[in-house]
């Protein structure tokens, strides 16, 4: 609904147009018009929320008291967002696409299988922000999501997948923060980027539709389909073929060239005399290019 402001003209900055455009720019998603836009995917109901704590959270919650699968929860604002290792960030309302899926997990036929699932999470968010942009992503091992620039490259979206249970078996839980409109001063931390900062003005709920719809396709190879998924990932990585430095709970550090993804999704690292260390995504603090 649009408001009139009264101002003086002469008084009315250059930074408080941006302010109104912005919040412009910021547009409410319509759970119903998405839902239209990813009918024949996975995704049974949208359900959008105006603030919570964590969209992750709440879907880990409800899996336990019912059958979650094929729920989608997108909130525009996160007082308590996670991301790995139990880090927390937060954001301005409806300058993210931040939210959550459910999904069956049942491995037993292929354990092995379940660290594939945050890395074609961070592979069906590269697929959405192409096909709503000229952008280019990449992928830094395990599923950062980075934007290359000038000063290097800076991750855009991150990605948290927890395993939890419901009546009817496992269920996955995937959440996603994408920065859409973040400005400069509304960035997390230095290394973060949006969007809109790397040059891409793009419609929210373009890029919901465009997630939901990649990220469905791709549960829908996994676990039969790894192969596949496997290729167009390491055509993806950042981290591949580049010298590295682990980081481990333990305090410990891994160094060498990142070689490979083996086949339950570890980076392979070869060090000094030859040894060849692959590492899980939950083994790992920090993985950085040291070259």
């Amino acid at each position: 609904m649009f408001v009139p402001i009264l101002f003086d003209t002469h008084k009315f900055t250059a930074a408080a147009l941006g302010c109104v455009l912005m919040t412009d720019m910021r547009a409410p998603l319509d759970s119903d018009a998405l839902m239209t836009r990813v009918a024949g995917t996975r995704w049974r109901s949208i359900r959008v929320v105006e603030d919570t704590g964590s969209t992750n959270a709440d879907l880990v919650a409800l899996s336990g008291a019912g059958d979650s699968t094929g729920s989608v929860l997108i909130a525009e604002h996160q007082s308590a967002g996670r991301g790995r290792h139990s880090r927390s960030w937060t954001s301005p309302p409806r300058s993210q696409v931040a939210l959550s899926v459910a999904a069956a997990a049942d491995t037993s036929d292929q354990p092995s299988a379940l660290g594939w699932l945050p890395l074609l999470t961070g592979l069906a968010v590269v697929e959405a922000i192409e096909a709503v942009s000229d952008l280019t992503p990449e992928l830094k091992w395990p599923n950062d999501v980075l934007l290359p620039g000038d000063g290097g490259s800076r991750k855009v979206a991150g990605i948290l997948a927890e395993l939890t249970h419901g009546p009817a078996g496992p269920v996955v839980v995937i959440g996603i923060g994408i920065n859409v409109s973040l400005s400069q001063d509304e960035l997390p931390v230095p290394t973060a980027t949006s969007l809109s900062l790397a040059g891409a003005e793009v419609d929210r709920a373009d890029l919901a539709a465009a997630l939901l719809i990649a990220l469905s396709r791709r549960l829908d190879q996994w676990p039969a389909d790894l192969g596949t998924v496997a290729g167009d990932y390491r055509a993806a990585s950042a981290t591949l073929g580049h010298r590295v430095r682990v980081q481990l709970p333990i305090g410990d550090e891994i160094v060498g060239v990142a070689t490979a993804i083996d086949s339950t999704g570890r980076v392979v690292v070869d060090v000094a005399g030859g040894e060849h260390v692959a590492v899980a995504a939950g083994d790992v603090t920090h993985l950085r290019l040291a070259d």
